[in-house]
């Protein structure tokens, strides 16, 4: 009898509703297996459909969230969709509560909390809660995360918070920390890492349009003198969002207008 090819089961769609308007999250499954191995994965899938169907109180979605994932293996299931379930904080504990699972938790438990986050600090009415020092101190973690979509749900919420002064001289120091990693290290992973992390924090700078000074200058020479496209990338359009100028930007776009990169030279004609 010739082998039997992979089996395709394709589960039924769940919907959770994650703003009070039109925006839902869709949870769809399509997992391809065979006839013999990974019948855990359909286990799993039915019991997250089975978390995504059941309705859950406020009080609920805090205590579960409480809940310490050491202590409970199965409980980071649920508290990904009771963070996606959460259509609401009134309180600042509530607010900690939330941010406490943008760091140190599992991707997909990050990735709910920074998009929570994010419709939260769009949101005048919950906005307040996510601007204590702490909160912002968070961010400044998140933006280093190695989920790229953590990152981006972050940096696009930074020109919402009010410790803007705060955060940009906390951003300068890390990059200057990434910039004496980078010049110890060889090419590796960890070099790789730390040019991730040297792109995310360019573009989180960009969303302050910071002022023209020597903490500018100095960190636009260093970019100029790493070699990954990508940071010429991220400097280009750095600049594109200065409202002022000096000598050493202006010397930063004649390099950068000579690159041929396509990505770069697209910055540079914003100048």
């Amino acid at each position: 009898m010739a082998q039997q090819g992979p089996k395709t089961y394709l589960f039924p769609k769940s919907f959770i509703k994650v703003t009070p308007n039109t925006v839902y999250l869709i949870l769809f499954c399509v997992i391809v297996i065979t006839m013999q191995d990974n019948t855990q994965i359909i286990k799993e899938i039915e019991k997250a459909a089975e978390f995504c169907e059941k309705p859950y109180s406020k009080e609920e979605i805090c205590e579960i969230l409480y809940m310490d994932s050491n202590a409970h293996p199965d409980i980071d299931m649920k508290k990904q969709i009771c963070i996606l379930k959460l259509l609401d904080v009134s309180t600042q504990e509530e607010a900690n509560l939330l941010v406490s699972h943008l760091t140190e938790h599992t991707a997909l438990i990050r990735e709910a909390s920074a998009l929570r986050i994010n419709e939260f600090l769009k949101d005048p009415k919950t906005a307040k809660f996510f601007q204590t020092q702490d909160i912002t101190i968070c961010f400044m973690k998140a933006i280093y995360d190695v989920n790229p979509n953590v990152c981006r749900l972050i940096i696009e919420i930074l020109p919402l918070i009010t410790q803007k002064e705060f955060f940009v001289d906390n951003l300068y120091y890390r990059l200057g920390v990434t910039f004496a990693e980078l010049d110890e290290l060889k090419r590796s992973n960890k070099y790789t890492k730390k040019l991730f992390n040297l792109y995310w924090g360019l573009e989180a700078l960009a969303q302050f349009e910071p002022e023209t000074d020597e903490r500018l200058d100095a960190l636009l020479d260093a970019c100029l003198k790493i070699k990954d496209y990508t940071i010429r990338e991220k400097t280009a359009y750095l600049i594109s969002k200065l409202k002022n100028t000096d000598n050493a930007v202006e010397q930063a776009k004649k390099v950068l207008k000579r690159d041929p990169n396509y990505y770069v030279k697209k910055y540079a004609k914003l100048w």
